[in-house]
């Protein structure tokens, strides 16, 4: 047994349907245990224990012509698993969950990168709604309108926000509640994994429960019930197989127009706390944006210089050969005339093949509440309430603000991992920065997950 596993206990069942009008299913869904790097491959009812590397669920509904959709979810529910089942066991869940973040960049990556190369898959994406469990913590990834749902002591709540056209028209007012049934955009995304180079993940979590139960589904779901219905069939079924095989056949009742995609996972154990007056499930921010993947590989490539090319290129494929041949040679060399020259080799090798960059921490306040950071020219990410801060590798950045027609001065950072860097940017010298954003909000330790 994984010594540090929680006992903690996830019940699941996932289910997918080609809908009444769809000829083929771009949805896909994951289920995964990290600490054992299994998936869950079967339409039954199973319960695995928390390991210390969690778990992670995913809904995906694909877009794109001919089956580029498809192609699109499953490249994001592979990626995803295949990224997060290379991290450590005892992480901080502050970082678990900035791995989460960047495994789900790195599929948006990816996906974009086979648009590109590809004419056939030109226009293809994907949403991605995931959970992921780590200890008592549920970390809620959002791109898209895909959703996440949590039942809790009779209380349902919607606990991921659509990034899409309608919900962003009920923000704003400019539609009510009661036109938003039959609004033409209200498929419209935002926001989806494939048609652009950089996402943003909208990153929350929130404490689990006993006895908590989480629903990820795709609009094919939840654009034909609502929450209302969504919760009464999850309370009147008897098992996680029973409620999703009633959602699917409701969503399929009312005209089934798209791909249906259900998991659900019930929540228990010893290390959940248990309640009479359950906590309300309410989300909260996690306020850490990370570099896109692409400023950080070429961030990597400048500061490694010839260590990176040697041990991106040299050690693959015919040139493996030649390589070890100059290896051989040189030894051979080093024994003849002296082994002073000999231990310089093997020194240098060993620094050539295994390049170490630190990792450094910066955090950025202003008194512009949402405007977006420029990290070498390229947008890294958007400010959350004044502030953020992001984990990236050490070394110098030129660093600016813009927003509307207005873009700071850039300045010049150096990041190293000792001390993490706060620098203010204001637009209004006058005016004070938000309440709270300051060093010790932002800075690592005085903003963990309990907060």
């Amino acid at each position: 047994m994984d010594p540090l596993a929680p006992k903690v206990y996830a019940e699941f069942y996932g289910l997918t349907d080609v809908g009444r009008v769809r000829k083929g299913n771009e949805d896909n869904y994951l289920i995964a245990d990290l600490q054992n790097q299994r998936r869950a491959m079967e339409k039954k009812t199973e319960t695995w224990r928390l390991g210390g590397r969690g778990m992670v669920f995913a809904v995906c509904d694909g877009m794109g012509g001919a089956a580029a959709g498809e192609v699109a979810s499953q490249m994001a529910v592979d990626t995803v698993f295949d990224q997060l089942c290379s991290l450590e066991p005892g992480l901080e869940p502050q970082v678990f969950g900035e791995i989460v973040d960047r495994a789900i960049q790195q599929s948006n990556h990816l996906i974009h990168t086979m648009a590109q190369k590809d004419p056939s898959k030109k226009g293809m994406g994907t949403t991605i709604s995931a959970a992921a469990v780590y200890g008592n913590v549920l970390f809620l990834a959002q791109v898209g309108d895909s959703r996440a749902y949590l039942l809790r002591g009779g209380t349902f709540t919607r606990v991921t926000k659509d990034q899409s056209l309608l919900e962003k028209l009920l923000e704003e007012g400019t539609i009510s509640p009661e036109h938003a049934e039959n609004f033409v955009g209200k498929n419209v995304i935002l926001q989806a994994l494939g048609p652009v180079a950089q996402v943003l993940v909208d990153l929350k979590f929130l404490e689990l429960e006993h006895d908590d139960i989480v629903l990820l589904c795709s609009d094919g779901l939840h654009g034909q019930l609502n929450d209302a219905e969504l919760q009464s069939i999850l309370e009147q079924s008897e098992t996680l197989e029973e409620a999703a095989g009633t959602l699917i056949r409701r969503a399929n009742e009312t005209g089934g127009p798209d791909n249906i995609t259900a998991v659900l996972v019930r929540l228990t154990g010893d290390d959940l706390p248990k309640s009479d007056t359950p906590k309300p499930a309410t989300p909260k921010s996690l306020r850490y944006v990370r570099a896109p993947v692409d400023v950080i590989q070429q961030k990597l490539e400048r500061e490694l210089g010839l260590s990176h090319w040697l041990s991106k290129y040299v050690f693959t494929g015919p040139l493996l050969v030649a390589y070890a041949v100059m290896i051989f040679l040189g030894l051979l060399y080093g024994i003849v005339s002296n082994r002073d020259s000999l231990a310089k080799l093997f020194t240098h090798s060993h620094t050539i093949s295994k390049p170490k960059v630190g990792r450094g921490r910066l955090v950025v306040v202003s008194d512009v509440m949402s405007a977006e950071l420029y990290i070498d020219g390229q947008i890294a990410g958007q400010l959350q309430e004044g502030g953020l801060s992001l984990s990236m590798p050490s070394g110098t950045y030129k660093v600016k603000l813009g927003t509307g027609g207005w873009t700071s001065k850039e300045q010049e950072v150096q990041l190293s991992p000792k001390h993490p860097k706060l620098i203010e940017i204001r637009r209004d010298k006058n005016k004070k920065l938000r309440k709270g954003a300051d060093e010790k909000e932002w800075l690592p330790g005085h903003d963990s997950l309990n907060k």
